[in-house]
């Protein structure tokens, strides 16, 4: 909430400076609010961050000691089954993911509350126009559903891909010995390469659906402020420097919710993924 604070003194400070009279202390009120805000805000940012990453190392760390309980209390056939690569990317890749969980989980409701905010306050410079953004939001709606399904698609099988390649890999350095005696070494290398490129070609097709999730969300905040005066000065409006500096201050943490929220759902639809993958062990 403290983020909004300050577009709406640019407001009044730009008044304050084009008025002929005005109080003294009414303008020392104003600074030193616009001073003051920054470093609370600052504050707030800073516990947030600490408490979500210590709760982020707690989870991390818990479950990568439940799997590896786990892993001791499982029967050979079924480790076998599993193999030594899909455990041991269960333990480095999907326990890690948890890590930022915590701060995803905090965008989910607080990216959309953010978003509301800058709107209402939006809307009592620029009236109806304050709209705009919300319908940009709800029309790209379709193509991020789009988007965070094909990735939770794409995920798996990088996942997939990724343990095939370790478990390849892990089981030639236990029979380095035996590879070594037979001098199949560029037979075993090549096994090894295919695996890996196999992974590298999912893993270019994961980054480039990423890519373009985050081009559109990146770029469509960036036409913001055009469309949203644009369809105000349309509806007959008049722009003013306090209101324009105020509302652009305003369209820019609007943007905020708009680059977060997509990437809390990626990060949230990893994190899913891995928890399947955990809770078949």
């Amino acid at each position: 909430v403290s983020l909004f604070v300050s577009p709406v003194l640019i407001k009044e400070i730009v008044t304050y400076v084009d008025a002929e009279q005005q109080s003294v202390l009414y303008g020392l009120w104003l600074a030193g609010l616009f001073f003051i805000m920054p470093l609370l805000t600052t504050l707030v940012n800073s516990q947030f961050i600490i408490h979500c990453r210590r709760e982020g190392l707690r989870a991390g760390g818990a479950l990568a000691c439940l799997v590896f309980e786990k892993v001791f209390r499982i029967t050979q056939p079924v480790a076998a089954s599993y193999g030594a690569g899909t455990l041991a990317n269960i333990m480095q890749v999907d326990c890690y993911r948890f890590l930022w969980l915590f701060f995803q989980l905090n965008f989910l409701w607080s990216m959309p509350l953010m978003l509301i905010l800058g709107v209402g306050l939006l809307y009592r410079n620029i009236g109806w126009a304050s709209v705009t953004p919300l319908l940009i939001m709800v029309s790209m709606f379709p193509l991020n559903k789009f988007l965070v399904k094909r990735l939770m698609d794409i995920s798996r099988t990088v996942s997939k891909a990724r343990d095939a390649r370790i478990k390849v890999l892990t089981e030639v350095i236990h029979a380095s010995r035996l590879v070594k005696m037979l001098a199949w070494e560029h037979q075993i290398s090549d096994l090894v390469v295919e695996k890996r490129n196999a992974e590298m070609l999912k893993l270019a097709n994961q980054k480039l659906f990423e890519m373009g999730n985050g081009l559109v969300w990146t770029g469509v905040p960036c036409i913001l402020p055009l469309v949203t005066f644009g369809v105000y000065v349309a509806a007959g409006g008049k722009l003013e420097p306090g209101l324009v500096f105020s509302s652009l201050a305003l369209i820019d943490l609007v943007r905020i919710p708009m680059n977060l929220f997509p990437q809390a759902l990626t990060v949230i639809t990893q994190v899913l993924v891995g928890m399947s993958r955990i809770e078949k062990l």
